[in-house]
């Protein structure tokens, strides 16, 4: 049999052994597909090999990986071994690679691919949850395997979940790689992320250095978040008994219920936790709220909470309050952009605890705007997804905060003036003019 010798990037070397899971994750340059793109041919090459190749959606097949696989077949000398179709590549030896949108499969059409050998799954971060679930049994043949490359994107896509999770699969080989583990990356793309970080550093630390992406397109707070990562606010932020705790709900029904937790403490806000919970009765989350070692001040909830319910006429409130929460403030009815620009003002006031508020401060860095793809143009709603439990309910800690803060300014700024007034008589006449319109931010 003939013999290729192939150089392979040191970071990628240990995905070349047997393993069920195999996954490339990193930034662009880190030559993750053209790894693939040649294990594939080798692969082929060597022994008869089923393989499909996956993208999430997949229109034509110039956005598959045809052309780079026909590349890699080129390069190694390798055009009368395969032959190259429209619709897929196949070996002499009877090896066949096809090119497949995960979403052109139902639960009974994927079926096709149970006899395949490989699966690759190139931008993986696109990958569905769905999809994941109707891929991972299909590929069922013994010592088949399932490949992954992507870019992170957020912590919760699919793949990273599982190959990036606290529990990934046991058979499984996961490697990270960047640029700086290319050693062929060339000066073009050197420059061009150069270019970049200088533009944008932000957004070029997840392009380039493959970090999670902290500014979404269209995002109401992720810059905000991403300040506050930088300057140490997202740390370790223990609770304070000297100090009331607030919290501020968004209700959920057949959905998510959020809640945060902050305390005041001069001019910072420390949010301290949250917790958002799923398909479970309010009263439950009320009960569980009230039992954590919390001394609270007020809780602040929906205003359709004095909605009265039918069957016992009796409102959440009520319900709420009946299990000790209490005092329970309705919110307000507040325009939503101004409840989201009483969020931005209250963000970079904010120190949030790193660990107990993560899934909260995921949510609020991928809380943005609807978008209209026709028109690549973004509305003026909140796109409706599973971060806006989380935005609402700190949109609803921002406006009831601010007043809170406000007033416990004012009474701060009248016992001042009392003890100015009281030991120095030329201030009998002081004023307390400009206080009403004092900014507590």
């Amino acid at each position: 049999m003939s013999k290729l010798r192939v150089e392979v990037p040191e970071a990628l070397q240990p995905l070349i052994k047997p393993a069920r899971y195999k996954g490339a994750y990193g930034g662009r340059g880190g030559a993750k597909s053209h790894f693939f793109a040649e294990q594939i041919v080798l692969k082929s090459f060597a022994n008869p090999t089923r393989v499909v190749c996956i993208r999430e959606v997949q229109n034509s097949l110039r956005e598959s990986v045809r052309q780079l696989i026909a590349d890699k077949i080129e390069k190694f000398g390798l055009g009368e071994f395969f032959q190259v179709l429209d619709a897929e590549i196949r070996g002499k030896n009877g090896s066949l690679i096809v090119f497949k949108g995960m979403q052109a499969y139902s639960a009974e059409s994927i079926k096709s691919l149970e006899g395949f050998d490989v699966a690759w799954v190139e931008e993986a971060q696109s990958l569905s949850h769905v999809s994941l679930r109707l891929l991972r049994p299909t590929i069922r043949k013994p010592g088949s395997e399932l490949w992954f490359s992507w870019n992170p994107r957020h912590k919760r896509d699919a793949v990273d979940e599982l190959l990036r999770g606290p529990k990934p699969p046991e058979d499984s080989c996961v490697v990270p790689v960047g640029w700086k583990d290319n050693p062929w990356f060339p000066d073009v793309l050197k420059a061009e992320m150069n270019q970049d970080y200088a533009r944008d550093p932000e957004m070029a630390d997840h392009v380039w250095g493959g970090n999670y992406e902290i500014v979404t397109e269209g995002a109401y707070y992720a810059k905000l978040l991403f300040e506050a990562e930088k300057s140490g606010r997202i740390t370790s932020v223990p609770y304070d008994p000297g100090e009331p705790v607030y919290t501020a709900w968004d209700l959920g029904l057949d959905d998510s219920t959020a809640v945060w937790f902050a305390q005041i403490c001069g001019s910072e806000v420390r949010i301290i936790d949250f917790l958002e919970t799923r398909n479970k009765a309010l009263i439950e989350i009320a009960k569980q709220v009230k039992e954590l070692p919390y001394v609270y001040a007020e809780h602040y909830m929906p205003h359709d909470v004095e909605t009265r319910e039918i069957s016992t006429a009796k409102s959440r409130k009520e319900h709420c309050e009946g299990v000790g929460l209490r005092p329970i403030i309705a919110g307000s009815k507040i325009p939503v952009v101004d409840g989201i620009n009483a969020a931005r003002t209250l963000i970079p006031k904010c120190v949030f605890d790193a660990i107990k508020c993560e899934r909260g401060i995921e949510a609020l860095q991928a809380y943005r705007t609807e978008k209209n793809e026709e028109k690549d143009v973004f509305g003026a709603k909140p796109l409706h997804d599973w971060s806006s439990h989380a935005a609402d309910a700190f949109r609803e800690l921002a406006v009831n905060l601010f007043d809170v803060k406000k007033a416990k300014s004012q009474r701060t700024a009248s016992l001042v003036e009392y003890d100015v007034m009281t030991y120095h008589d030329d201030y009998r006449s002081g004023t307390t003019a400009g206080v009403d319109d004092y900014n507590p931010w």
